[in-house]
C-alpha cells in the first residue's frame, strides 16, 4: 500500500474513532430536557434532593436553556436550604418564560428568605400580574410589605388573602399581627379567638398571649402563653412575654422562673437576656443584670437597647468609666433615648450637677426611677413638699423598690415623722422581709416609738425585729444598745405584773 493511500486510511481511522467518542459522551445530552425534569421531579417526590440537584445541573449543559430545568433547580435548592442559588434560579426561569404562573411567587418567596424584601414585593406583584387573585401570592406579598414596615399595606393584603381563601389560616394570622401592630385589638381579638378554636398552635396562641397583655388582661395572657409553651416548648417568644408580665406584677420569683426555663431550654437568645436583664434590674439585682445584659450585648453587639440598658445597669453599680463609651455608642444614633438620659441624669446627679440631673428627669418624671432621684434632687434644695411627692410616685410606680423605700424612710426619721416612717418599712418589708439596711431601721424607728409610748407588747415586738437580724448575721445588728435598753424596760415591765 502506498504512503499516501496509507495516511488517507489512518486519517479515516482516526475521524472514525472520534465520532465515535463523540456519540459516546454525548449520549445523555441527546436527551430532551423535560427527561430530566421528570427523572428530578421523581426524585424530589422521594426527597432525593441532592440527587435531583445533580440530574438537573446536568441538563444546564443542553443548548437550549430549558425554563422548567431552572424552576425546579430553584425548588431543590430551596429545599436544601440554599436560598441564594435558590434565586438565581427563579430569576433565570422567570427571565425565560415571565408568564409561568407560578414562577413570580416561587422568586418572591425566596427572595424573602434572603432578605431581598423590596425585590420580593415586586415579584409578588409581578405574580399577581400573570396569575391574579391567588391567596398564597397576597400572602406573600403581605410578608414582604410587613418586612419593609408597611404595616397598613400588608394589613390589606392579608385580608384579600383570606377573602380568597377562608382556610389560609397563616393569612389570617398575620392579618391579626397587623392589627396589633395597628392597634386594632378588636378586631386582632375576633381573629385570633377564631384560630385558637379552629387550629391553635403555638404562634397564634403567643399572639393571643400577647395580645391580652396590651390589653392588660394578664391573668388571660398568662394562660395563652402557658398554653402557647404546651404546644411548643421552644417557644422563646412565651416565656420572654410570661417574664415581662410577672415582672409587671413585682413577682421576682415567677419572673425569674421562666427566665431561666427558657434558658433551660436551650434559647440563648438576645432578646432573653435582654428582657432577664431588665427584670433584675428592675428588683435591683443589678450583679445578675449586668451578666446578663453583658450576655445579650455578646450576641448582638448591634442591639442599641441591649447596649443602652448595659449603660443604665453599669451607672447603676457606679460604674461610670465603663457605662459611657455605651451611652456614648447609643447617643449617637438615638439622641432621644429614655434609657440613656435616664443613665446619663443619675450621673450628673452623683457628680452634684442637681440642675442638669433634674431636666433629664423630668422628662418622664412617672418612671419610678426618675420619680425616686428627682425626690433626692428635692432633698438637696430643700423642698419638703416634693420630695414627699416624688417618693410617694416612686413607690406607686414600683411597689416593690427597696432603695426608695430605704431613703423616704431615712428622710422621714431626719424630719421626725417616725409614724410614717414605721409605715413605709412594714410596706417594703412585706416585699423583702430579710432586707438588713429595712430591718436595722425598722428596728431603730420602733424603738424610738416605744420609749415614748412604753406598752409591753411594742416592746417584745421591736425586740423581735432585733433577733430576726441577730438571726440572719448577728454581726450586721447595728443598734445592740437600744436592745438593752428595751430589753431592760420588758423586764421592769414584767416586774410591775
Amino acid at each position: 500500500m502506498s504512503d499516501w493511500i496509507k495516511t488517507i486510511f489512518e486519517k479515516v481511522k482516526n475521524l472514525n474513532s472520534s465520532i465515535d467518542k463523540f456519540k459516546e459522551e454525548t449520549v445523555i445530552q441527546s436527551l430532551p430536557s423535560y427527561t430530566y425534569v421528570t427523572r428530578a421531579k421523581a426524585l424530589i417526590e422521594k426527597n432525593q434532593f441532592e440527587d435531583a440537584k445533580q440530574i438537573l445541573i446536568q441538563a444546564l449543559e443542553l443548548p437550549q436553556k430549558d425554563p422548567l430545568v431552572y424552576k425546579y433547580l430553584g425548588s431543590v435548592y430551596e429545599k436544601l436550604g440554599d436560598f441564594e442559588n435558590s434565586v438565581e434560579a427563579y430569576q433565570t426561569s422567570a427571565d425565560l418564560n415571565p408568564q409561568d404562573k407560578l414562577i413570580w411567587q416561587r422568586l418572591g418567596f425566596a427572595l424573602m428568605s434572603v432578605k431581598k424584601f423590596e425585590n420580593a414585593e415586586k415579584s409578588f406583584e409581578n405574580a399577581n400580574k400573570i396569575y391574579p387573585g391567588n391567596s398564597d401570592t397576597f400572602t406573600g406579598w403581605g410578608m414582604a410589605l410587613m418586612k419593609l414596615q408597611k404595616y397598613p399595606e400588608a394589613h390589606e393584603k392579608f385580608a384579600e388573602a383570606a377573602r380568597l381563601n377562608k382556610y389560609n389560616f397563616t393569612a389570617i394570622f398575620l392579618g391579626a399581627v397587623m392589627e396589633i401592630k395597628l392597634e386594632m385589638y378588636d378586631k386582632a381579638e375576633m381573629k385570633l379567638t377564631f384560630l385558637a378554636n379552629v387550629c391553635p398552635n403555638a404562634n397564634n396562641t403567643f399572639e393571643f398571649a400577647r395580645l391580652k397583655s396590651l390589653k392588660n388582661d394578664f391573668d388571660s395572657a398568662v394562660h395563652y402563653a402557658k398554653k402557647s409553651i404546651e404546644l411548643n416548648k421552644k417557644m422563646l417568644p412565651s416565656y420572654i412575654l410570661l417574664g415581662e408580665i410577672y415582672t409587671k406584677r413585682f413577682d421576682f420569683d415567677n419572673a425569674q422562673h421562666y427566665f431561666s426555663a427558657a434558658e433551660a431550654e436551650g434559647l440563648e437568645n438576645p432578646m432573653l437576656y435582654l428582657e432577664w436583664g431588665k427584670s433584675l434590674k428592675k428588683f435591683e439585682k443589678y450583679d445578675d443584670a449586668k451578666a446578663k445584659l453583658l450576655k445579650s450585648v455578646e450576641l448582638d453587639a448591634e442591639n442599641l437597647e441591649s447596649s443602652a440598658y448595659l449603660g443604665l445597669c453599669c451607672v447603676s453599680r457606679k460604674e461610670f468609666d465603663e457605662a459611657k463609651p455605651l451611652l456614648r455608642k447609643v447617643l449617637d444614633k438615638q439622641p432621644e433615648n429614655h434609657t440613656v438620659k435616664q443613665a446619663l441624669a443619675i450621673i450628673a446627679f452623683e457628680e452634684g450637677d442637681t440642675t442638669k440631673a433634674m431636666e433629664l428627669f423630668r422628662t418622664d418624671d412617672e418612671d419610678a426611677v426618675n420619680a425616686y432621684y428627682l425626690a433626692k434632687c428635692y432633698e438637696r434644695l430643700g423642698n419638703d413638699t416634693k420630695v414627699k411627692d416624688y417618693y410617694e410616685t416612686a413607690l406607686r410606680v414600683n411597689p416593690v423598690y427597696i432603695t426608695a423605700f430605704i431613703s423616704y424612710a431615712q428622710y422621714l426619721l431626719s424630719k421626725g415623722e417616725y409614724a410614717e416612717a414605721q409605715r413605709k418599712l412594714r410596706k417594703a418589708l412585706k416585699a423583702d422581709s430579710e432586707n438588713i439596711v429595712l430591718l436595722n431601721l425598722m428596728f431603730y424607728v420602733s424603738y424610738i416609738l416605744v420609749k415614748n409610748n412604753v406598752y409591753e407588747y411594742n416592746v417584745k415586738e421591736t425586740l423581735s425585729v432585733a433577733e430576726k437580724i441577730e438571726k440572719i448575721n448577728p454581726d450586721l445588728f447595728e443598734y445592740p444598745e437600744q436592745k438593752l435598753e428595751l430589753t431592760s424596760l420588758l423586764d421592769n415591765c414584767t416586774e410591775r405584773k
